[in-house]
């Protein structure tokens, strides 16, 4: 028989349900997630202030362009604070699909991944920044949004 080994797991415990807020913002369900094999609870962020720079870096994120995507990966700190991390931003067909995917963002040892968003702004729209412009109604922006309990294998 097989065992699971789960020492040190970092991993998302229920669905957090990440949507966006109004304007700039993000909202969560209550959520469960270990860090490093320690168990921590999040209640509803309903609204919730979206962090403006990089959990890895400390620097402002970058503003993704027209005809660019990027992916943002989104978690929680052991404080229970939403925390973020961009990954590369990459262009965009003439369909409005990647050309080459965005590379996966690095993440620090005090981050639990609870979901990431997929932001593609076409020849509409105009540049898009993590944290200060609008989660959704943007003109010629795209959204999606994925709940994860741990790291992907790959994006899509």
């Amino acid at each position: 028989m097989q065992t699971l080994d789960f020492a040190g797991a970092t991993l998302c415990l229920s669905k957090a349900g990440l949507v966006a807020g109004t304007t700039n913002k993000l909202s969560i369900s209550a959520t469960t997630y270990a860090i490093n094999g320690a168990a921590y609870s999040s209640g509803v962020q309903t609204n919730a202030t979206t962090p403006t720079t990089s959990a890895v870096t400390g620097a402002a994120f970058t503003a993704v362009g027209v005809n660019q995507g990027s992916v943002f990966f989104v978690g929680l700190n052991a404080a229970g604070a939403l925390v973020a991390s961009q990954g590369t931003i990459e262009a965009l067909d003439t369909a409005g699909n990647f050309v080459t995917l965005p590379k996966t963002p690095a993440i620090p040892s005090d981050f639990c991944l609870i979901g990431r968003l997929t932001v593609k702004v076409g020849s509409t729209g105009s540049a898009w920044t993590f944290g200060s412009s609008n989660m959704s109604g943007v003109t010629g922006v795209t959204y999606t949004f994925n709940d994860q309990i741990a790291m992907p294998s790959g994006l899509v």
